[in-house]
């Protein structure tokens, strides 16, 4: 799935979790359709792809914005065993 209103829906009918952005849920958690649960892990990391129009092409800030947002950085695989004791569920 990948629209927001379809996954708000999924989960409003008890159909599982979401994680969303905080502004595309804000009407559904005033009405209570929707609970939002706080998450503090200072190491979650979100996988996200980068999509632009391919025939088209990007402006010299754009095309900045795409050099720093594709900088790869390091980081180390944790262990399964590591995994369960960083994210407690």
């Amino acid at each position: 799935m990948n629209n927001y209103e379809t996954v708000k829906k999924c989960a409003m009918h008890g159909l599982g979790l979401s994680l969303l952005p905080k502004t595309t849920v804000t009407a559904e958690t005033q009405k209570g359709y929707l609970a939002i649960l706080p998450l503090e892990y200072p190491n979650f990391k979100l996988h996200v792809q980068l999509c632009y129009h391919a025939k088209k092409q990007l402006s010299l800030p754009m095309q900045a914005f795409v050099q720093l947002m594709c900088t790869s950085t390091q980081h180390v695989p944790l262990s399964l065993e590591q995994a369960n004791k960083a994210l407690p569920l």
